[in-house]
This record gives structure tokens, C-alpha cells and sequence, in this order.
């Protein structure tokens, strides 16, 4: 049976292909159109998804997406009428025509898409649960917990509940406005950065701050007995007035703590203390939601989803402070990775077979074999060698400090890039962080880098870490080693880890082994490949003009090396 999952729509949309209960493709439209958190139908990911597997949509079973727009519209028009008619007329009209306008462009650009498909049936898939399925039915796990925290779905925000075999089963949620994402996409919008894109950039200038605010701002959102929390929104104002001086929050909030950062205007202490109270609110809130599954189901296992999955420090806190023995995240954890839990969901939903398919690697997107690349090479008329060993060549380079663009093997499926798509650099050099941020990524100075480790020796240089494939937990750096790995050490002493395995990655994995021989360590500095607002690279042509644009000193590419 062949299953097209469709994940994002309002941004980061996506599909991913199962054949027979395997995810054989999953790639995320912006890839391959060029334009970052693209929504809408993606037309270019489902076309290469199909061409991949030598399918076309006649060959297509079922198509799930992301979200059910009859429940969206249900639910969210008649909210926002009966709440902001008064005080926002016009506004409330507006966004009742943009929801209906919206709804019905998803549904007929999904319809167009299935016109080819003669036999293909269409599914609206409800958004979290959805969510959930693209952890819990790709994980290890035979059963496990389930949190879904994410902005909002068609109306609920975060989702909890319980797997078993195939089944999952919701045991409560909370709806918008109470929403963990909007609060700390409020925050990123509070902090000068963009809403709904921007958020990792608030946990990492977080680490920078102390949470001299935490007190005060936990009026926002309280626990509560049953496992969720509430939220006071008389801090919050809405509708978001975009480019105002308050933004989401309300003159109460402003007025308690300080005016909004306006884009342009220098990060100050100010900033970096709101950013760390904001973040340790976050995390205490996710932590009381764990604890009390872990209570209530009894599991030892947790699966989470959501966008808010993405926060790699709150992960890190329920890693080491949660009961529970493990944790599955999949590495597109956001609307992305929806294509997966939906075409998943609807797999076992018809074909009712044991479950087969782990996803315990995300290299799903593009490739490009040695021929395409030589061909885009030679075409550009451009100098290249042929090493014996792409992986010693590599590792001399790197040893001699130099900023090597690594493109190998199929493209990564999610936010991170795993060793195929990556710059990288030697993590013994103190200077390398900030000669990256200046001269080749061109972003924020408080930007943290992050380490690649072969998996067996992980424990030696990050407490606690055995297995963090997808780099979405952070470890604190073993003290010993903070001075040895100055480049991937956060200013609070943590680093967001990729161990690798020579079964996930194997030209990756000699790679660093032979950096090891050379520096003594079996790490590297592994960041994605593409400066601030690009997508990762996904071409030969992306990654040439990427490496000529930017200050990195060597390309690797395929069996090929470039030097400048």
C-alpha cells in the first residue's frame, strides 16, 4: 500500500511517501522551492516524492494532511467573533474571511492534487493527534506516553495522551488562547526576533540571562492539579498588532516588564534576563505536564511533538528530570513532520500489520551521485580534486582550522542538519564560534554551535548522553572537557549533541574518526549549510553558490574537494 502524508500548509509544508509501512521519502517544500517556512500545497515535495519511488498519484492509496478544516472553522470563527467583535470589528470580520479563504484554498489545492489519483482517497487528519503519530508509531517504543505542545492546531494546543501497539488514545488537551507556543512566540516577538520562526533564537540567548523575572512571570501561566495549566490573559493582548510596541502582550505586561525590543535595537542585559525567565517558565510548565503522565499512565517511555519539541534545553530538563527511563522526538517535530505521523496513521488505520518501520535516522530528503555532481562542477567551469579518501581529505583540512561545507548522501528530513547538509569546524579552536557567526552564517553573536560525536564516546565528553541521533537534546559538557571544546561549549556550559553512528551515516562517522587521530577528539563543529533566512541547501548549485558566497575555506562535496 502506498501512503502520501501531507504535513504544514499555513508554513513548513512537507510530504512524506510509505510504501508498504516504510517512510521511503519525506522532504519539506521549502528545500526544493528556496523559500524558507513555505506553506501552501507542496507541490514540488510530492512531485520528487513520487518520482523517488518511481510512483505517480495514480499509484497513491490514501492521502492524509495536517488538519481537518471543517473542525478549524468550527472552532476558531465563532471564537473569534464572539470574543473580539466589539473591541475589533473590522478585525473580527477580516480574519472570519481569511479563515474561510484559507480553508477553502487548502481543500481545493489538496482535491487538485489528488486529480491524477484515480483511486486515492483524501483524509483530513486532526492536527495533534496527528502530531503525536509522527513520534509515537515511528519510535522504539511498543508503548509509551504522549505530549503534543505545539502553537495551535485546528483548536487544542497541546495534547496528552497514551500509545499501545498501533492505538493512541488522547486523555486531555488544552485549547487556544491557552497555548505554551504562543506564549513563547509572544516572547520572541517581545525580544525583536519574528514570531512563529524565530524561537530558537530566544533559548539561545536565554543561557546569556539569569531568571531574575521567573517570579513575576509565572502569573501568566499556572499549573494546574489535572495535568495541564491555565493561562491569565489579561497580559496577553489580542488581536497581534504586528510592528506595535506591544505586539501580544497587553500595557500590563509592558508596564510590569519593560517596553518591547524593536528590531534593530541592540540585545541587551535587559533582553537576555527576559529571555531566561520566559525559557525556565516554559520548561517548569513542560516538566509539570511530564511528571503527571508519567503519574497518571504509569509508561516509561514519552513521546513528544509539537513545535515546541524543537526546545532543545526544555528536552535536556525532562530527559534528566522526568521519571521517565526515555524519550523519542522526531527530528521534524514541527507541522513538517505531520506528512509522517499522517501517512503513518493512516497505514495502520488499513492495513492493521505490526508495526515495522523505526525511524532511527532522517536522511530522507535528495540526493545527487558523483556524476551530477561532477557535471555541476564541471559546468561552472570550477578547480576541484579527487582525493583518495573524501573523509582523511576532510580531517586534514579541519585539523589546519579550516571552514569546511560538507554535502553528502540524502538531504535531512527537519530543522537540523545531521552530516549530510552541514558546515563544519575544528571544536578545539575558541575563535571558530565567532569567525562562523561574522564571516559565514552572518547571524546573531550569542548563537551557539553544536557538536557531532561518534555515539560510542559520547559519555565521555556530555553527561548523561548514549543516544541523541537527531540533536534534539542538550547535555551538560563534562568539566573536564569544557576547555577542550571551546567552540560547541554554550556560555552555560551545555551543547546541543548529535552522536553518530556508522550505521546512520558511515561516510560521516570516518570522517570524525580520522579528525579524531588528528586532534585527539571524536567531535566536530557541525552547524547546518545556509546563512540566516535560506533554506538548508539541497542542490549541487545551492551548495556551490552557498560556499562562494559565504567565508568558508574548503567545500566537500561528494568525492570531490574545492578550495579557495
Amino acid at each position: 500500500m502506498n501512503v502520501l502524508g501531507i504535513g504544514g500548509y499555513s508554513h513548513d509544508s512537507a510530504a512524506a511517501l510509505l510504501v508498504d509501512g516504510e517512510v521511503v521519502a519525506a522532504v519539506a517544500e521549502e528545500r526544493l522551492s528556496r523559500e524558507k517556512h513555505v506553506g501552501g500545497v507542496p507541490t514540488l515535495a510530492v512531485d520528487w516524492c513520487l518520482e523517488t519511488a518511481g510512483l505517480s498519484m495514480a499509484d497513491i492509496d490514501h492521502v492524509g494532511c495536517y488538519m481537518r478544516p471543517g473542525l478549524r472553522l468550527g472552532k476558531r470563527i465563532p471564537y473569534r467573533l464572539t470574543r473580539a467583535m466589539i473591541k475589533f470589528p473590522l478585525y473580527s470580520l477580516g480574519f472570519a474571511g481569511y479563515e474561510v479563504l484559507h480553508n477553502a484554498q487548502y481543500m481545493y489545492g489538496m482535491k487538485q492534487l489528488l486529480e491524477k489519483g484515480s483511486k486515492t482517497q483524501l483524509h483530513w487528519m486532526e492536527h495533534h493527534p496527528a502530531h503525536a503519530a509522527s513520534a509515537y508509531l515511528v519510535s522504539p517504543f511498543d508503548r509509551a506516553a504522549l505530549l503534543s505542545v505545539d502553537y495551535v492546531g485546528e483548536w487544542a494546543a497541546t495534547w496528552t495522551g497514551v500509545g499501545n501497539g498501533t492505538q493512541m488514545r488522547c486523555l486531555r488537551s488544552q485549547n487556544y488562547p491557552y497555548s505554551l507556543g504562543v506564549f513563547y512566540s509572544a516572547i520572541t516577538d517581545y525580544l525583536g526576533f519574528l514570531r512563529a520562526s524565530d524561537e530558537y533564537k530566544v533559548m539561545g540567548l536565554a543561557s546569556y540571562g539569569k531568571p531574575e523575572y521567573y517570579e513575576a512571570m509565572k502569573a501568566l501561566i499556572q499549573p494546574t492539579p489535572d495535568g495541564l495549566y491555565t493561562m491569565d490573559l489579561s497580559w496577553t493582548q489580542w488581536p497581534y498588532l504586528p510592528g506595535s510596541r506591544f505586539g501580544y502582550f497587553s500595557k500590563k505586561f509592558i508596564d510590569t516588564f519593560g517596553p518591547k525590543r524593536m528590531k534593530g535595537e541592540s540585545v541587551t542585559e535587559h533582553h537576555e534576563n527576559m529571555a531566561a525567565s520566559a525559557q525556565k517558565l516554559l520548561e517548569e510548565i513542560v516538566l509539570h505536564m511530564a511528571n503527571h503522565l508519567h503519574q497518571e499512565t504509569g509508561e516509561k517511555q514519552l513521546c513528544l511533538a509539537g513545535g515546541v519539541a524543537l526546545n532543545c534545553a526544555m528536552n535536556g530538563r525532562l530527559l534528566r528530570e522526568t521519571p521517565f527511563e526515555d524519550i523519542y522526538i522526531q527530528p521534524a517535530s514541527g507541522d513538517d513532520g505531520i506528512a509522517i505521523g499522517a501517512a503513518m496513521q493512516l497505514n495502520d488505520r488499513f492495513e492493521n500489520t505490526p508495526r515495522k518501520y523505526i525511524m532511527n535516522h532522517a536522511f530522507l530528503g535528495p540526493e545527487y551521485d558523483s556524476d551530477a555532481i561532477r557535471t555541476v562542477l564541471d559546468r561552472g567551469k570550477l578547480t576541484y580534486e579527487k582525493p583518495d579518501s573524501v573523509e582523511e581529505r576532510t580531517a586534514e583540512l579541519l585539523a589546519k582550522g579550516k571552514i569546511v561545507g560538507w554535502f553528502q548522501g540524502r538531504m535531512e528530513f527537519g530543522p537540523r542538519a545531521l552530516g549530510s547538509r552541514s558546515i563544519l569546524a575544528d571544536p578545539t579552536r575558541p575563535e571558530m564560534k565567532d569567525l562562523l557567526n561574522k564571516y559565514v552564517k552572518y547571524r546573531e553573536e550569542f548563537r551557539p554551535f553544536a557538536p557531532s560525536v561518534l555515539a560510542e564516546k559520547a559519555p565521555d565528553y556530555f553527561e548523561g548522553c548514549t543516544d541523541s541521533p537527531f540533536m534534539l537534546f542538550v547535555y551538560p559538557v563534562k568539566e573536564e572537557m569544557k576547555e577542550r571544546l571551546p567552540a560547541i561549549t554554550h556560555i552555560d556550559g551545555t551543547a546541543r549533541v548529535q552522536t553518530v553512528t556508522r550505521e546512520a551515516h558511515a561516510r560521516y562517522y570516518d570522517m570524525i574518526a580520522a579528525f579524531e587521530k588528528r586532534r585527539g577528539v571524536p567531535v566536530v563543529l557541525n552547524t547546518s549549510f545556509n546563512v540566516m533566512g535560506e533554506p538548508i541547501v539541497n542542490t549541487p548549485e545551492d551548495a556551490v553558490r552557498c560556499f562562494y558566497t559565504t567565508g568558508m575555506d574548503a567545500l566537500v562535496i561528494g568525492d570531490f574537494v574545492l578550495l579557495k
